[in-house]
């Protein structure tokens, strides 16, 4: 072998992409969704700090130098203080922590299998943001509603409208809504069961099941009208980011910009209330593995609660006893419909109860 032929081995020897792949396939073996933000976000650091838009040409180099301690520190920094328009942050602490995670293991991966030298002492220099995603708001139930009709009228109408119903309903993320099947759905005696199977689950490779009602289901039947034989929903994810912001600018009168995530909080929220504030009910609804989490969306929706002992105190518990059936009407019209929404099935139970 001549000297030219042995540099050129080496060289070639030195790319680390098929190490990175196995890397890759591994997080899928655990979740399909890990796989994918992994892979997104270690191409886009691989591009912004190497310039190299394949990871299957990174080297050792790469990685051991081009991606030091120093170097992720400020890659990092950067990101948090980058602006889009109007001061408003252009990445999310949650964008910027699923890069970190992907890189971070990926360096401890690589040096765990010995393909690269890297000490990963430096590597606790690159701190986790707080997690912002409690920002997000439960939307009230008359706004939905009113974002369900309003984007019913456009082009997709019927699917848009349709999966924030379904969003509101069952508390499944826009990611299991979009690849969720006909096969899916199990009619029952009484309802219909929504059940996860094979690669279609939800956050953290984690199985889903809910329960709809016939009626709903029925109306999600019209999707197969138009030719949706297979999967309900054509929409895009960011089909849906779009037309949460439309909604936000022409609806949304409260000044809080909500997310398609909002429908989920909606749906453990209400699903808590219906069930007698059982924190049970709202963690399985929610799919969340740690009760703490379901907590934490129950605290930070606003379910006008403040002061309620004060209001206890200053005012008569058996008030609604004793006024007319008109003042009753009247007030109960000016509640919030979710709270009639309880009302409702509260006195719908009794009935079927008598």
């Amino acid at each position: 072998m001549t000297m030219s032929d042995y540099a050129t081995t080496t060289y070639i020897d030195n790319y680390i992409g098929s190490h990175i792949e196995d890397f890759l396939k591994f997080k899928g073996k655990k979740s399909i969704n890990t796989e994918k933000t992994y892979r997104s976000a270690l191409n886009r650091i691989f591009k912004d700090i190497l310039f190299k838009s394949d990871y299957k040409y990174i080297t050792v180099s790469d990685i051991e130098n081009g991606l030091n301690s120093d170097v992720l520190f400020e890659y990092f920094d950067d990101l948090f203080y980058l602006e889009k328009e109007e001061g408003k942050r252009k990445y999310s602490n949650q964008t910027i922590n699923n890069r970190q995670s992907a890189i971070k293991s990926l360096i401890e991966h690589l040096r765990g299998r010995k393909v690269i030298k890297y000490d990963l002492n430096d590597l606790t220099v690159i701190k986790s943001l707080p997690d912002t995603s409690e920002e997000i708001e439960m939307i009230p139930f008359d706004l939905a509603m009113e974002y369900a009709d309003y984007f019913g009228k456009e082009d997709q109408g019927l699917e848009k409208s349709l999966i924030i119903n379904l969003a509101a309903e069952t508390g499944m993320r826009a990611s299991e809504l979009l690849s969720v099947e006909w096969s899916n759905f199990i009619e029952v005696e009484d309802g219909v069961i929504l059940k996860s199977y094979g690669f279609n689950k939800g956050k953290g490779n984690q199985e889903w099941i809910d329960k709809i009602s016939k009626e709903l289901y029925n109306e999600l039947l019209q999707l197969k009208t138009i030719g949706n034989d297979k999967k309900l929903f054509t929409l895009t994810y960011k089909q849906l980011v779009g037309m949460m912001e439309r909604g936000n600018k022409l609806l949304n009168k409260t000044g809080i910009d909500y997310s398609f995530h909002s429908f989920k909080k909606l749906a453990v929220t209400m699903c808590y209330l219906n069930n007698g504030n059982c924190i049970d009910s709202a963690k399985k609804k929610a799919r969340h593995s740690n009760v703490n989490t379901t907590m934490r969306y129950l605290r930070l929706t606003n379910l006008n609660v403040t002061g309620i002992i004060s209001a206890k105190m200053s005012t008569d518990e058996d008030i609604y006893k004793t006024v007319s059936h008109e003042l009753l009407l009247e007030a109960l019209s000016e509640m919030r419909p979710e709270m009639l929404l309880l009302l409702n099935n509260k006195i719908k139970n009794k009935k079927n109860n008598m």
